[in-house]
Protein backbone atom coordinates (compact mmCIF):
# COMPACT_ATOMS: atom_id res chain seq x y z
CA UNK A 1 0.00 0.00 0.00
CA UNK A 2 2.68 2.44 0.78
CA UNK A 3 4.80 1.67 -2.18
CA UNK A 4 1.41 3.01 -4.37
CA UNK A 5 1.77 6.55 -2.49
CA UNK A 6 5.52 6.85 -3.43
CA UNK A 7 4.37 5.93 -6.89
CA UNK A 8 1.31 8.70 -6.75
CA UNK A 9 3.55 11.18 -4.86
CA UNK A 10 6.44 10.20 -7.93
CA UNK A 11 3.64 10.55 -10.42
CA UNK A 12 1.99 13.77 -8.96
CA UNK A 13 5.37 15.75 -8.48
CA UNK A 14 7.03 14.64 -11.58
CA UNK A 15 4.11 15.63 -13.94
CA UNK A 16 3.69 18.64 -12.31
CA UNK A 17 7.41 19.89 -13.05
CA UNK A 18 7.43 18.75 -16.73
CA UNK A 19 4.34 20.59 -17.24
CA UNK A 20 5.26 23.88 -15.55
CA UNK A 21 8.85 23.33 -16.98
CA UNK A 22 7.34 22.83 -21.15
CA UNK A 23 5.13 26.15 -19.75
CA UNK A 24 8.11 27.86 -19.28
CA UNK A 25 9.44 27.35 -22.91
CA UNK A 26 5.96 27.29 -24.70
CA UNK A 27 3.60 29.57 -22.35
CA UNK A 28 0.23 27.18 -22.52
CA UNK A 29 -1.07 28.28 -18.94
CA UNK A 30 -0.53 32.22 -18.40
CA UNK A 31 0.80 32.39 -14.42
CA UNK A 32 -1.33 34.43 -12.37
CA UNK A 33 0.07 37.62 -11.37
CA UNK A 34 1.34 37.25 -7.66
CA UNK A 35 2.98 38.99 -5.14
CA UNK A 36 5.49 42.46 -6.41
CA UNK A 37 8.28 40.26 -4.32
CA UNK A 38 7.72 37.14 -6.29
CA UNK A 39 6.61 38.82 -9.61
CA UNK A 40 10.00 40.78 -9.10
CA UNK A 41 12.48 37.86 -8.51
CA UNK A 42 10.49 35.61 -11.57
CA UNK A 43 11.60 38.96 -13.81
CA UNK A 44 14.58 39.00 -12.21
CA UNK A 45 15.37 35.34 -13.43
CA UNK A 46 14.17 35.72 -16.74
CA UNK A 47 15.98 38.91 -17.39
CA UNK A 48 19.43 36.73 -16.12
CA UNK A 49 18.62 35.06 -19.67
CA UNK A 50 20.56 31.80 -18.15
CA UNK A 51 18.75 30.93 -14.65
CA UNK A 52 14.89 30.55 -16.10
CA UNK A 53 15.87 28.27 -18.86
CA UNK A 54 18.36 26.09 -16.85
CA UNK A 55 15.79 25.84 -14.07
CA UNK A 56 13.05 24.81 -16.57
CA UNK A 57 15.39 22.45 -18.27
CA UNK A 58 16.19 20.73 -14.82
CA UNK A 59 12.29 20.37 -14.40
CA UNK A 60 11.68 18.41 -17.58
CA UNK A 61 14.67 16.40 -17.81
CA UNK A 62 14.45 15.33 -13.80
CA UNK A 63 10.92 15.15 -14.31
CA UNK A 64 10.69 12.70 -17.22
CA UNK A 65 13.22 10.73 -15.09
CA UNK A 66 11.48 10.51 -12.47
CA UNK A 67 8.45 9.21 -14.32
CA UNK A 68 10.32 6.60 -15.56
CA UNK A 69 12.05 5.76 -12.35
CA UNK A 70 15.27 6.61 -13.46
CA UNK A 71 18.24 7.51 -10.80
CA UNK A 72 15.50 8.90 -8.56
CA UNK A 73 17.45 9.88 -5.01
CA UNK A 74 19.34 11.54 -7.75
CA UNK A 75 16.46 13.70 -9.33
CA UNK A 76 15.13 14.27 -5.61
CA UNK A 77 18.32 16.06 -4.84
CA UNK A 78 18.30 18.27 -7.60
CA UNK A 79 14.82 18.94 -7.19
CA UNK A 80 15.91 19.79 -3.76
CA UNK A 81 17.06 23.17 -4.36
CA UNK A 82 14.02 24.15 -6.61
CA UNK A 83 11.54 22.99 -4.28
CA UNK A 84 13.36 25.47 -1.63
CA UNK A 85 13.24 28.27 -3.35
CA UNK A 86 9.80 27.97 -4.61
CA UNK A 87 7.90 26.85 -1.01
CA UNK A 88 9.88 30.21 0.54
CA UNK A 89 9.55 32.36 -1.96
CA UNK A 90 5.60 31.93 -2.26
CA UNK A 91 5.56 31.64 1.67
CA UNK A 92 7.23 34.48 2.47
CA UNK A 93 5.53 36.76 -0.21
CA UNK A 94 2.34 35.55 -1.26
CA UNK A 95 -0.72 36.25 0.41
CA UNK A 96 -2.33 32.59 -0.43
CA UNK A 97 0.71 30.64 -0.72
CA UNK A 98 -1.35 27.23 -0.18
CA UNK A 99 -2.01 26.48 -3.93
CA UNK A 100 1.38 26.83 -4.68
CA UNK A 101 2.95 25.25 -2.12
CA UNK A 102 1.16 22.68 -0.89
CA UNK A 103 1.04 20.77 -5.04
CA UNK A 104 4.61 20.86 -5.14
CA UNK A 105 5.72 20.28 -1.85
CA UNK A 106 4.03 17.87 0.07
CA UNK A 107 4.07 15.19 -2.78
CA UNK A 108 8.16 16.43 -2.69
CA UNK A 109 8.08 15.81 1.00
CA UNK A 110 6.48 12.22 1.02
CA UNK A 111 8.99 11.03 -1.95
CA UNK A 112 12.04 12.81 -0.03
CA UNK A 113 11.11 10.92 3.21
CA UNK A 114 10.44 7.33 1.45
CA UNK A 115 13.55 7.44 -0.56
CA UNK A 116 16.27 9.15 1.81
CA UNK A 117 14.99 6.48 5.12
CA UNK A 118 16.76 3.09 3.40
CA UNK A 119 20.01 5.64 2.96
CA UNK A 120 19.98 6.14 6.30
CA UNK A 121 19.82 3.45 7.79
CA UNK A 122 22.27 1.63 5.66
CA UNK A 123 24.71 4.38 6.91
CA UNK A 124 23.97 3.88 10.30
Amino acid sequence: MLDYIEIGCRWIFAVQMVFWGLNGFFHWFQIPPSSEGVDRFVKACIDAKFIMPTVKTIEIVCGIFLICKFAVLLNILIFAPIVFVITLLHLIHNPKPWAVVLPISLPYLIMFAWHLQPLITTSL
